[in-house]
């Protein structure tokens, strides 16, 4: 009976006892979401006669109708886990393929300042692709 009585006075300790009211997330964690994206397009370099230029094409022009001065990341995932020469060779192909795929999208009348180029670090086993982005 002591007991009982003892613990009518008590409360509950949960998250409500030591955060009141929610917080708004932080600016690392918007940003940490803005890098989470998905690409408007994944263009695979693993079949060598792909022809990628048409839906290049249709999502530039896509991203462009939603935002007519839309910024375009090209990004090639490199492997992190591989060997230093893995990682070398998906180096090269990457900044190859990107500048092929950064070209085109100027060739569909984007000014380069809209259009940056640059590799991602991916733990797995990446193919060889680029990843467009628009923003």
């Amino acid at each position: 009976m002591l007991a009982l009585i003892a613990l009518a006075g008590c409360k509950l300790v949960d998250q409500r006892t030591f955060e009141r009211t929610p917080t708004a997330p932080s600016a690392a964690e918007l940003a940490r979401a803005a890098q989470e994206r998905k690409p408007i397009l994944t263009i695979s370099f693993a079949i060598a006669d792909a022809n990628w230029r048409p839906a290049l094409a249709l999502a530039v022009l896509g991203a462009e109708a939603h935002n007519p001065n839309a910024v375009f990341d090209v990004v090639t995932p490199v492997p992190v886990m591989a060997s230093r020469d893995a990682q070398d060779k998906f180096i090269k192909q990457g900044q190859d393929d990107a500048a092929m795929v950064a070209r085109e999208i100027q060739a569909n009348r984007v000014p380069p300042e809209r259009v940056t180029v640059s590799l991602r670090g991916d733990p797995g086993n990446p193919p060889r692709q680029v990843q467009v982005f628009a923003h």
